[in-house]
């Protein structure tokens, strides 16, 4: 009882008893509306055989970021990404070479920086990066740079920005961020243009957390349009012991809830380094967290003066509070570059962009503190981050109850040139529906975005109050479905299937 149903288009994200209920009860509907489901976990599937879970690893692509200007340093960490109207945005870290020698910076604070700003770089196409010269913040002695913050006579260092889609927020205040004053406490930025930034207050907006007060950045917020809501995921050590994250919420970006630490669902405990949480925009409601994994006590290069291997593993959220780890598998591994089996060498950034109708693009950076580090880019297609998987053998899963909507199924899928997926409709009960069985539906095959499942007869029990036959389409569910509890049954040879949808 830990996770909330779907919601359909529009409607608030509300914790209400019927939700709790859903939860412990899988013969309760779950309302799905027209929003795209994705496998993610197991939450959908009712029952399964032959078929399973499969985590499918972004492909590595370009680098698109080098750290190129006297300004940037060794430490060009920290990446969000978003789309801003016609071009994309990238926001960072640029943060100078550690002081002292590597013995000293061992004995000492190791993170210790000569300076630390926030630069930007833009994009038409998510590929080819531009740093803009902007002309705001002084580095030293000169402006001639892409720097955004900070400011002089301002505190606060780190930003993580986004785009404040609010419809209540003030044009002077369209982008947002949280930013470190220090170690324990966080200012609250804005800006009008995503260049020139203010504080929205001189006080921290969350500062000193009793019991526990470590912020370390990255410190992520954005505006959540299934909740209606400012979310935060700050930075927190389990029992002063494992680093981890915690969730607080806003409704004016200034009034912070108390950070509850967020729920693994009973998964193993290991250290979490950064969090990179972002809503998934084509399924409202879910959440994706791309953290790094840290084994701190392991090294590969006996040179390097740290400890510690990183990689990216992924989780995800049908609540923001509440996080799967479905796969304890890496998302993103080091691979056969040596430099990223160095201390804390990858780490994915916040967002994920839409480059392309078949692409979605994420960015993580490599080679930390050395002359080389880069961000590079990795692309997945759309909802591709795990799908349900069948063999040649074949398999099959049905679903749990689901309140049906809209007027065609919809699949996001791939199979091989000797697989195929087919649908069959069933009653609450379990019965395959006359006309949607699954003799009945057309088979499918090949590698699809938005494909439409038909049924060859779907409209022959489609009667009117006279029990005559209303003309209906071979992919319309709606005369004969919508507002009835289903099931969807789904057996596949040879296939992968990531989503679904009524539309």
């Amino acid at each position: 009882m830990t996770r909330f149903p779907f919601l359909a288009t529009g409607q608030l994200l509300l914790l209400v008893v019927a939700a709790i209920l859903l939860q412990g009860n899988s013969a309760v509907p779950l309302q799905v509306g027209t929003v795209r489901q994705l496998f993610l976990d197991e939450f959908l599937i009712a029952s399964k055989q032959n078929v399973y879970l499969k985590l499918n690893n972004p492909t590595a692509r370009e680098v698109v970021l080098r750290a190129e200007k006297p300004w940037e340093g060794q430490s060009m960490t920290y990446p969000c990404v978003f789309r801003d109207d016609d071009k994309f945005r990238l926001y960072y870290r640029a943060s100078g070479p550690p002081i002292g020698s590597p013995q000293q910076r061992q004995e000492g604070d190791k993170r210790q920086m000569t300076w630390s700003y926030t630069a930007l770089a833009e994009s038409s196409d998510g590929i080819h990066w531009t740093k803009p010269n902007l002309g705001v913040v002084d580095f030293q002695g000169s402006k001639q740079n892409n720097l955004v913050w900070p400011v002089a006579g301002q505190a606060g260092s780190d930003l993580f920005p986004f785009k404040d889609p609010n419809p209540q927020a003030p044009a002077a205040e369209r982008y947002k961020a949280l930013a470190n004053a220090g170690e324990h406490q966080l200012v609250a930025l804005a800006s009008q243009d995503g260049m020139h930034w203010r504080l929205l207050q001189k006080e921290p907006v969350i500062a000193y957390l009793p019991g526990n007060p470590m912020m370390d950045p990255p410190n992520l917020a954005f505006w959540d349009e299934a909740q209606k809501q400012y979310v935060a995921y700050l930075r927190n050590w389990l029992n002063y012991r494992i680093r981890g994250f915690r969730r607080t919420t806003s409704k004016d970006f200034l009034h912070w809830t108390t950070p509850v630490e967020i729920d693994l669902s009973g998964g193993e405990v290991e250290h979490l380094y950064t969090n990179m949480t972002t809503p998934y925009e084509r399924a409202p409601g879910l959440y994706l967290m791309f953290a790094k994994r840290f084994v701190p006590w392991r090294k590969v290069d006996p040179g390097w003066p740290y400890d510690g291997l990183s990689e990216i593993v992924l989780l995800s959220s049908r609540d923001g509070q509440n996080f799967q780890r479905t796969f304890m598998e890496p998302f993103v591994r080091p691979g056969l570059d040596p430099l990223n089996w160095h201390e804390r060498a990858l780490m994915m950034g916040r967002g994920i962009l839409h480059t392309s109708a078949t692409e979605l693009s994420l960015y993580y950076f490599e080679h930390y503190r050395s002359d080389s580090i880069q961000l590079r880019r990795a692309v997945l297609r759309p909802d591709g981050f795990i799908s349900v998987t069948a063999p040649y053998s074949g398999g099959e899963f049905t679903t749990k109850p689901l309140m049906m909507e809209g007027k065609e199924l919809e699949l996001n899928f791939s199979s091989s040139v000797a697989g195929s997926v087919r649908v069959e409709v069933q009653d609450d009960g379990g019965k395959a529906v006359p006309g949607f069985r699954l003799q009945d539906c057309d088979e499918i095959f090949g590698d699809e975005l938005e494909r439409v499942v038909t049924w060859r007869r779907g409209h022959a029990d489609v009667l009117d109050e006279n029990m005559k036959e209303i003309p209906n389409k071979p992919s319309d569910l709606s005369r004969a479905l919508r507002g009835r509890v289903i099931r969807l049954r789904f057996v596949m040879k040879a296939a992968d299937l990531y989503s679904f949808r009524f539309r």
